[in-house]
């Protein structure tokens, strides 16, 4: 029977199969990222809201999100080296005990200054969590099925997500409104969650019988090094990636946007994190199975047009419903994100897929010193608006390089 006739159940029961047959890390750090995505979605798009509520200006989350980035531009390369070397279950460890502190002390801040503490401190756990999670993906799951895989992944993980934003706007309804004081206590609920994710890899996990620990007799930069000599149109790839991680660096601008200009609640803010949510959970396999049969550059060039579409609806958004439409369209970026990591994967040997990942992650933390202040100045200086203009115009110059790369390495 060909794919292309089987049934919705049929379907479903080969992708059930699938995930049945693959290895304990793959599996456990799904379990790991259920508890983790309810935890962190409670309070995410509601994080600037917090801290602008604290006394921080949009200028002022611009300067804080940009030395995240400094810190995350430090890290990056030596995170992946470190995965390489001790393997990944320390480091997710490591990841997940800095996202608990800062949890903590995102619920005991009275200020922004020590709110911005704890989101140094998230960025600390974002640049790790972004380097070890598709390590274990790479390590665990086929070429021709990688992507297919990640949908799985995200699917199952990504659930909580979709309810994640409604409770916590719920939450916040009923400690005190969109201020401070009702957002604070979603942060010790979400630390709870963080310390069920934390025993999960700590009893469950295991390193990946595929990646290889040790690599102690070679320098850092004898393995980035490496990684430009064996690899293949590394560096292309590295200006592709910069251009693509624009619009993450500055995502935590869009619920100031939708609050304090276009007059949104808790309950928009929430629903357009939902939204997104739901490509996720629904479309996240089928997109995955498409790309991986159909084509990644493609699904990579299809969904990038639909973030443009994103932006452009919440620039102009006369109502509540548009803003909701937005945030779906925005989902679409998960494609564009698996799509790119699979394609990456494959560009180096694994041996050193730290290293290369961790490299990846140097040039999205030097994006993500600069972009928050100009952006930050844009929304001052010029307008908020032209800060969606200017992502949308990064996103325009990253299809335009992946025009570039030549099919058959993109598959």
């Amino acid at each position: 029977m060909s794919e292309e006739k089987k049934s919705i159940p049929d379907l479903i029961k080969g992708w059930a199969g699938f995930l049945q047959r693959q290895d304990s890390p793959f599996k456990v750090n799904i379990l790991k990222n259920l508890a983790k995505n309810m935890a962190v979605n409670l309070t995410y798009q509601y994080q600037p809201i917090y801290i602008a509520s604290l006394g921080a200006t949009p200028l002022v989350l611009g300067y804080i999100n940009s030395l995240s980035g400094a810190v995350n531009t430090l890290l990056a390369i030596p995170t992946g080296v470190l995965a390489d070397r001790v393997g990944i279950k320390k480091v997710l460890l490591m990841t997940l005990g800095i996202s608990i502190i800062s949890s903590i002390i995102f619920g005991i801040a009275i200020t922004w200054e020590i709110a911005a503490v704890a989101l140094i401190l998230s960025a600390v756990a974002f640049i790790l969590e972004r380097t070890v999670c598709p390590m274990i993906c790479g390590s665990t799951l086929r070429t021709d099925e990688r992507i297919t895989g990640m949908g799985i992944c995200d699917t199952v993980s990504f659930f909580p997500q979709l309810i994640a934003p409604i409770v916590g706007a719920t939450l916040i309804t009923f400690f005190g409104g969109m201020n401070a004081t009702g957002i604070k206590p979603l942060y010790w609920i979400q630390t709870a969650d963080l310390v069920i994710a934390f025993l999960i890899i700590w009893f469950r996990f295991e390193n990946p019988r595929e990646h290889i620990i040790g690599q102690k007799k070679e320098s850092v930069l004898s393995n980035l090094s490496k990684v430009i000599e064996e690899g293949t149109m590394v560096k292309r790839w590295l200006l592709l990636t910069t251009l693509t991680s624009f619009w993450w660096q500055v995502a935590f601008y869009i619920p100031l946007f939708a609050v304090e200009i276009k007059g949104a609640n808790q309950f928009i803010v929430g629903g357009m994190s939902a939204a997104a949510t739901v490509v996720f959970v629904f479309l996240a396999i089928p997109l995955g199975h498409l790309a991986d049969t159909r084509g990644r550059k493609k699904m990579i060039l299809a969904a990038g047009g639909l973030i443009i579409l994103s932006y452009l609806i919440l620039i102009f958004a006369p109502n509540n419903l548009f803003l909701l439409l937005s945030g779906f369209l925005s989902g679409f970026s998960m494609t564009v994100g698996q799509s790119q990591v699979a394609i990456g994967v494959d560009l180096v040997p694994k041996k050193y897929m730290g290293s290369w990942f961790g490299l990846q992650g140097f040039f999205r933390g030097l994006v993500s010193i600069i972009s928050p202040i100009i952006c930050g100045y844009m929304w001052d200086a010029v307008s908020p608006q032209s800060v969606f203009w200017l992502i949308i115009c990064t996103q325009i110059a990253s299809m335009l390089v992946l025009l570039t790369v030549p099919t058959e390495i993109t598959r």
